[in-house]
This record gives structure tokens, sequence and C-alpha cells, in this order.
């Protein structure tokens, strides 16, 4: 998504990140109530319902094309926050009432290094697939234009990395430049679109899962009267 800002729509570095503050928003008013309900009803209901927006905000998301409008994404970006922000928080409070009080640190460090090695997973597998499709789309579609195999050859591998070397866009005759741009914003919103939905559906696969393991409410209610036992044997 930073990428389509940028690449497609031209959006400094600054103004794609005020435009993601609608999630970014969401998430900070939604995740400490979320972690509220986590902790007197169970992770299950908050993580299954937070999962379903996310992966159905991606989902809505991969129909976006070069012109659509901003007041489109405004709304999704702010109930794909709502939904980060039901997930994380009671995710957090699954795991820690998992473990026990007495491996609190080692549950917290789980799943901070968990969240972060997915991250970096998950931005590699997506990445690779929008280049991958990127690369595969774009090399026929430069195919009409007139390019020698090596000009064809040094567009594809730099549209490769996501994006048109300008310097590179001036070596062409003048006629093909805007061509070879629309070829590539065109082979990389494919790209996008495939990654996006298989981002979607990662997520809504999780909503099932979580839906199935995640302690539901009964589970919460031992934790609590578990807590509670403790902390009245403490204080005799």
């Amino acid at each position: 998504l930073s990428l389509y800002m940028q690449t497609i729509r031209g959006y400094t570095a600054f103004e794609a990140g005020v435009r993601f503050l609608p999630m970014t928003l969401a998430i900070i008013a939604t995740a400490p109530n979320a972690g509220r309900y986590a902790q007197k009803h169970g992770s299950r209901i908050p993580m299954t319902y937070g999962l379903l927006l996310a992966g159905g905000g991606l989902l809505a998301l991969s129909r976006l094309s070069l012109e659509t409008p901003y007041l489109f994404m405004l709304p999704v970006f702010a109930i794909m926050g709502h939904g980060i922000g039901a997930t994380m928080a009671p995710m957090t409070a699954a795991v820690m009432n998992s473990v026990g009080a007495e491996r609190a640190g080692l549950g917290s460090a789980m799943t901070n290094t968990s969240r972060e090695v997915g991250g970096v997973f998950g931005i590699a597998l997506l990445g690779t697939v929008l280049t991958t499709r990127l690369r595969d789309v774009i090399e026929p579609a430069l195919a009409p234009l007139g390019l020698s195999p090596a000009q064809q050859a040094a567009v594809a591998d730099a549209a490769g990395h996501g994006n048109v070397d300008p310097a590179l866009l001036a070596t062409l005759p003048p006629e093909l430049q805007p061509r070879v741009v629309d070829a590539f914003r065109e082979s990389f919103m494919s790209g996008f679109r495939v990654s996006l939905v298989i981002g979607g559906l990662v997520l809504l696969f999780a909503a099932v899962l979580a839906n199935r393991f995640i302690p539901g409410r009964a589970a919460a209610r031992e934790v609590m009267a578990e807590r509670d036992a403790l902390a009245a044997a403490m204080e005799v």
C-alpha cells in the first residue's frame, strides 16, 4: 500500500503517511477496549471479528485502480485499523493467559518475536508475489512498443525493483516514454491486486483458526477465578 501511494499515486512519503492516519487512529482507539473485553470475555470473539475486518479490508483494497479517490480508501483504512486493534491486544491477552503469571516474560517475548518474524516473512512473500507478477505482465506489455531487446530488458529489470528510473526513461524516445510508464503502472497494479488478495485470504483463514482454537468466555472466567483465588491466598 505504501508503494501504491507513492509510486502509483505520486504522494511523497509524508503525504502517504498522513493518509494512513485513519488506520493508526482506529488502532489506538480500539486496542485498549479490545484488551479489556478480552480479559473479561476471552479473546475468541474480538480476534475473529478483527481478523474478518482486516482481511475484508485487504480484499476491498485489492479493487483499487490507478485513479481510485482517497475518499474510498479512507473508510477502508479506518475499518482495517479497527480490526487490527481488535486483534492485537486480545491476541496478547490470550498468550499471557495461556502461560500464566510465572512465565509472563517468556510469553511476552514469544509474542513479540513471532509478530516481528511474521511481519518480515509477510512483507517478503507479498513483495515477491507483486514483483513476480509485475515482471510477468510488463514483458509482453513492452513487446509491441518497438523497444530494442536491451532497452526492454533494462525497463523490465528496473520495474522488477518497483519503479522505473527517470534516467532510464530519458534514454528512450520521447513518444515511447509515457507508454512505458503506462505499461509499468498497469503491471504494478496487476501484482498489487494479487498480493492483497493473498494477504486478505490469509487473514480470513486466520479468523477461522482464531474462532476454532482461541479460548472463549468460559476459559477467561476460569483464568479470572484462578487469579482471584491466588490473590486471596496471598492476602491470607
